[in-house]
């Protein structure tokens, strides 16, 4: 075997070596804590009770700091998530994140303010945290009401 043919093939082996590491885009993995960037804010992942992460129709893995980053990011880019994940209670594995309860109230990242739970008073569904997200983003999108402090209970300074 030529110099040329041994290059070529311990190349072709390294591709089908790295091609074969690849986390299957079915399984949640973890980010690197501390090092890799929120999709959406780019806070560094610190917080693995706040942590989410999904995968686009496309194949992409995309890490979030917070559920809340999460849900802005599928609303900022209208396409649904193939997977989604959030951290269990506790922050020791991985659940489907539509299908996790959510605790509210909680100090998270980005104070979206919810962490996945288990059953309780005061838990809400993946859709009922996403509507939350929502309202949150249009009170402060620029030129709202809540951005500019306005809201009908304020008190206008002349």
């Amino acid at each position: 075997m030529t110099r040329r043919g041994l290059l070529r093939a311990l190349a072709g082996l390294a591709v089908a070596i790295a091609a074969g590491c690849e986390p299957p885009l079915d399984r949640a993995i973890d980010p690197a804590w501390g090092k890799q960037a929120c999709g959406h804010c780019a806070m560094l992942i610190q917080d693995r009770d706040a942590a989410a992460e999904l995968v686009t129709p496309k194949g992409e893995r995309v890490f979030f700091d917070d559920v809340g980053c999460m849900v802005s990011w599928i609303d900022e880019r209208k396409e649904p998530a193939a997977h989604a994940w959030v951290r269990a209670p506790g922050g020791s594995s991985w659940v489907d994140a539509r299908a996790t309860r959510y605790a509210q109230g909680v100090r998270t990242p980005m104070d979206y303010g919810f962490v996945a739970a288990g059953d309780g008073a005061n838990v809400v569904t993946y859709d009922e945290l996403a509507t939350r997200v929502r309202e949150r983003a249009e009170r402060t999108a620029p030129g709202s009401a809540g951005a500019r402090g306005d809201r009908a209970d304020s008190k206008q300074v002349p």
